[in-house]
């Protein structure tokens, strides 16, 4: 009898033991992600980060979306984008075409993407 108890309770242990496993491996996918991430490096492209008149014009497009609005900025398509030393601007096309300015106006970094300079030209 206290054999069969004894590996009852062992049983009861084990089986709560693993139950509390489970439970601690149920991770949030963000979380597993910043603990897999921890000794990762960042790779370096020798382009940048932003190496083309495409991807700059992409990456402004949607910096001013975020600010400004689908709506406006969709009146400003296509986005172009020309590149002075290491900075990209990018600027929407006029309409009607031959006006001055009514564009949102970005600047970005084409090493790292980062936004130096953001407007909307009245």
């Amino acid at each position: 009898m206290k054999l069969a108890f004894g590996l009852a309770v062992v049983g009861s242990v084990l089986l709560c033991g693993l139950a509390q496993q489970r439970e601690a491996k149920k991770i949030d996918e963000w979380e597993a992600l910043a603990i897999s991430l921890k000794s990762s490096k960042t790779i370096q492209p020798k382009s940048g980060f932003v190496p083309d008149e495409t991807t700059a014009a992409k990456i402004g497009e949607a910096v001013a979306v975020a600010q400004y609005g689908e709506q406006r900025i969709a009146r400003e398509r296509p986005f172009r984008a020309r590149l002075s030393g290491e900075v990209w601007t990018v600027i929407g096309t006029p309409h009607p075409p031959g006006v001055f300015g009514g564009t949102a106006v970005v600047k970005l970094s084409k090493l790292d993407g980062k936004v130096l300079f953001l407007i909307h030209q009245e």
